[in-house]
């Protein structure tokens, strides 16, 4: 059985899409599992052993050429978990007789194998609502969320970069994100550094494409407790590079969902925006505290809110004091 598993979004839900894979491997041990991702994300397939195959969206920017690359796998199955257009209908006209996914669009029409979620209620996380496509097609789905342990090359990679750092075991702090969620600003997290660095921890600042000016924010930091990571080549490698750290601290985005999954206790920051909620798009670590403001409603409407930006309003004394806690186990 040749399957397909198709996620052209982001890191984060790419991440917590990979129960699935697990899940599949269990109930079709021979199968041939394919991944169908971006070519920003395919990465994190490394991470993912159950998978065969990575099929990079990128590669075919018509519905034809994706329509060929799909007949070309010869699918029996496709589940489709974020219902893109393009990916529906080139699965249709591709002629996979199985085709999985969300009623959720007028798209929906071209699924075989249409599945009801109510995911904007947010009445489950985001990993659940993923393993819930697989109803019917797996028994007794286990729901335990994403856990990534990186292979040989991806540690020796983190080995090779924190040969070159001068912080050894730090605390992980990534201010950037990807505008999926809004965040701390970058001398909030700043003012978390010096905390920690007084309290006699290191830190290693996580920087992405884009966000190296952030660095400035942490001007006034104790130099020889802190660094800064930046140019790490992918999300299988920033996984190794988590390893080696002891505590994960940012905001909703696919570096939370990878640090959650290699198993370190993360502290987020979430806005109270219904849509961008944690009881959907949360951490899923075994120890993971999640601050936000205290605001009694949120229109989402952000430029009219007086509270704007809310996220400075959030109690940092209370997630320094459950972070030094959680460090001194």
């Amino acid at each position: 059985m040749n399957i397909i598993v198709s996620r052209t979004d982001k890191a984060g839900d790419l991440i917590l899409t990979s129960p699935m894979f697990r899940e599949l491997r269990r109930q079709f041990p021979d199968a041939r599992i394919i991944a169908h991702v971006k070519h920003y994300t395919a990465s994190l397939i490394r991470l993912c052993p159950e998978v065969n195959e990575v099929l990079v969206d990128d590669d075919y920017p018509s519905i034809l050429a994706l329509s060929k690359a799909f007949r070309d796998c010869a699918a029996d199955m496709i589940i489709i978990v974020h219902p893109a257009a393009r990916v529906i209908l080139a699965a249709f006209l591709a002629g996979i007789v199985r085709r999985v996914g969300r009623a959720s669009n007028v798209w929906q029409f071209f699924l075989s194998d249409r599945r009801v979620q109510k995911r904007s209620r947010n009445e489950k996380h985001e990993f659940q609502y993923n393993l819930q496509l697989l109803e019917g097609l797996v028994s007794n789905i286990n729901l335990s969320g994403p856990s990534f342990v990186p292979g040989p090359a991806d540690q020796s990679a983190a080995r090779e970069i924190f040969s070159k750092l001068k912080v050894k075991k730090p605390v992980l702090i990534h201010p950037g994100h990807g505008g999926s969620a809004h965040n701390l600003s970058p001398e909030s997290y700043a003012e978390i550094a010096q905390q920690l660095i007084s309290a006699g921890f290191e830190i290693l600042v996580s920087l992405g494409p884009g966000e190296e000016k952030m660095s400035g924010a942490f001007a006034d930091c104790r130099k020889e407790q802190l660094d800064f990571l930046k140019n790490v080549p992918d999300f299988a490698v920033l996984a190794a590079v988590m390893q080696w750290c002891r505590a994960f601290i940012g905001g909703s985005t696919g570096p939370m969902h990878l640090a959650a999954a290699v198993g370190l206790p993360v502290l987020a920051f979430f806005p109270p925006v219904p849509a961008m909620t944690p009881k959907r798009w949360g951490p899923v670590a075994q120890k993971n505290l999640v601050l936000m403001p205290s605001v009694e409603s949120c229109t989402t409407r952000c430029n009219q809110c007086k509270l704007m930006p809310c996220m400075g309003a959030i109690d940092l004394s209370r997630a320094l004091a459950w972070l030094v806690e959680v460090l001194k186990e």
